[in-house]
C-alpha cells in the first residue's frame, strides 16, 4: 500500500498548534472533564489524503470529550476554520470505486422513502465527492441536482456529464435559495464541519415544506467502536465531532426538525476496502490490500460485503 502523499496543505504544524477552544457544538455545554481520547498528532505524517474521504486510517486525532448534556463526542479544541477550508479544498482523492459502492447503499436506503417526498423537483448534496450519488438521484428521477464539494481532486473525478452539477466550494447556504429543495443529503459530513448545528439549521431553511433531510453519520456508541477504541477509523484527525443516536437526535431537534427517524445503516464495500480499514500491522496490511486490489488476484478482493459497522442513517422532514 502506497504511503499517503506528503506536503500537507496550509502549514499544518502552525495551524494545529493554534487549536482554539470551543464549547459543545450542539448544545453549548462547556464541561470538558469526560475525555475519551487524548490528543495524538504527528504533523510530519500529515499528507494530502489526511483530509480525504475513505482514506486509510492514520490513527491521529484531536482530544475528544463526551458532552454530559447531549452525549456528543467532540474536540474541545479545533483547528482554525481557514485551515480546514484549505485542507479540504486541497485534499487528495483515491476512492472512486468505493464512492460508487457507497452511493449504491445510499440510493437503496433512499428508495424506501421516496414516496414520502412531495415531488422530485430538486436535490442538494452537501459533500458530493465525485458525484456518484448525484448520478443515482438522476436515475431516480430528480430534476435539478446540485452537489457541494470542497475538494477539487474529488470533483475532477466526476463523470463529464455531472460536473456541471458540482460546485467546488465549501457549503454556504447564502448562495442557495431558501425553501427550495425537496431533498437535502449530507452523508458522512457532520463529523467534518466546525459548526454542525449551523449546517443542520441551514438545511432546514433550504428545504421546501414537506421536504426531507437524509444523512448518514458515524455512531461512536456502537460496540465495534468500543472494541477498537483509538484504532477505530472514526476516531480521526479530520473528525471534529462524532455523534451517537442521542446527540444526533438532539442536534436535529435544535435545528428545527420536529421528528427524525434514526436507524442503523449497513455499508456496502468490496473486501479490499474493508481490509484497508482494519487495524492490522502496516507490513501485513499493505501487501494484503495490494494483492486484493489486483485484477489477477482471482476477484476475491472485489467481493462486495454489506455490514453494519457503526453507522446510522437519519431521515428528518421539514
Amino acid at each position: 500500500m502506497a504511503d499517503a502523499p506528503r506536503g500537507p496543505p496550509g502549514a499544518p504544524a502552525a495551524a494545529l498548534a493554534a487549536l482554539a477552544s470551543r464549547p459543545c457544538p450542539v448544545c453549548g455545554d462547556t464541561d470538558t472533564s469526560d475525555e475519551m481520547f487524548s490528543e495524538h498528532i504527528d504533523t510530519e505524517r500529515l499528507g494530502t489524503l489526511s483530509y480525504a474521504s475513505r482514506k486509510e486510517p492514520e490513527y491521529m486525532r484531536l482530544s475528544m470529550v463526551v458532552c454530559p448534556s447531549c452525549d456528543l463526542l467532540y474536540a474541545p479544541r479545533a483547528p482554525p476554520i481557514e485551515f480546514l477550508a484549505r485542507a479540504y479544498a486541497q485534499a487528495g482523492y483515491d476512492s472512486d470505486a468505493e464512492a460508487c459502492h457507497a452511493a449504491d447503499s445510499y440510493a437503496d436506503a433512499l428508495r424506501l422513502r421516496l414516496d414520502a417526498l412531495p415531488d422530485r423537483a430538486s436535490a442538494l448534496e452537501i459533500g458530493a465527492g465525485n458525484g456518484a450519488l448525484l448520478a443515482r438521484l438522476r436515475d431516480l428521477g430528480f430534476g435539478e441536482l446540485i452537489g457541494i464539494e470542497p475538494s477539487q481532486a474529488a470533483a475532477d473525478s466526476a463523470p463529464a456529464d455531472l460536473r456541471a452539477c458540482l460546485r467546488v466550494e465549501s457549503f454556504d447556504p447564502a448562495r442557495l435559495p431558501a425553501a427550495h429543495f425537496t431533498l437535502i443529503i449530507a452523508n458522512q459530513t457532520l463529523e467534518h464541519v466546525p459548526a454542525p448545528l449551523e449546517l443542520l439549521s441551514a438545511a432546514r431553511r433550504l428545504l421546501k415544506p414537506g421536504g426531507a433531510l437524509m444523512l448518514v453519520s458515524h455512531n461512536y456508541r456502537h460496540w465495534l467502536m468500543h472494541l477498537l477504541g483509538a484504532r477505530s477509523p472514526i476516531i480521526d484527525i479530520e473528525h471534529l465531532q462524532v455523534f451517537s443516536p442521542a446527540s444526533l437526535d438532539a442536534a436535529l431537534q435544535r435545528a428545527g426538525f420536529a421528528q427524525a427517524q434514526i436507524e442503523p445503516f449497513a455499508n456496502e464495500y468490496p473486501l479490499h476496502y474493508w481490509v484497508r480499514l482494519l487495524p492490522l500491522p502496516r507490513g501485513l496490511k499493505g501487501p494484503l490490500h495490494a494483492a486484493l486490489r489486483r485484477p489477477e488476484g482471482g476477484g476475491l478482493g472485489g467481493i462486495v460485503l454489506r455490514a453494519r459497522v457503526g453507522n446510522m442513517i437519519a431521515w428528518a422532514r421539514a
